[in-house]
């Protein structure tokens, strides 16, 4: 695997082709900015949503979420076709995202939306 340095080195070339101007400015301060945003408190949570999301049965949990309002466990079961212990796995992932907010009524599992980290679901 080729090292950062070379990795930079190879980058500045490339943007000077596509560019015609001198690169070597603005890859150590893409680099440092790009460092600076992983390292960000919100990036983390971000990423967890999002990969909470990339699961098909999760989006269309979600997207249920938003036409319903709140929606027990059965009922995301129903709509899905998925077991109920699939189901429960798929929304405790969407707790610790924090998309989704849960509440237990006796024996049933109510859940609704967080917001805002729902903009932009189907």
């Amino acid at each position: 695997m080729a090292s950062a340095a070379r990795l930079d080195v190879v980058l500045g070339e490339r943007l000077e082709r596509l560019t015609g101007e001198d690169a070597a400015c603005c890859v150590p301060e893409y680099a440092t900015l790009g460092k600076e945003i992983i390292a960000s408190a919100t990036f983390a949570d971000s990423l967890a949503r999002v990969k909470a999301l990339a699961d098909e049965n999760r989006l269309l949990a979600v997207a249920l979420l938003q036409r319903r309002g709140e929606l027990c466990a059965c009922e995301i079961q129903a709509a899905t076709g998925l077991t109920h212990a699939t189901v429960s796995h798929h929304m405790r992932v969407l707790v610790a995202a924090g998309v989704v907010q849960a509440r237990r009524n006796g024996k049933w599992m109510y859940y609704r939306l967080r917001r805002p980290s729902v903009r932009g679901i189907p």
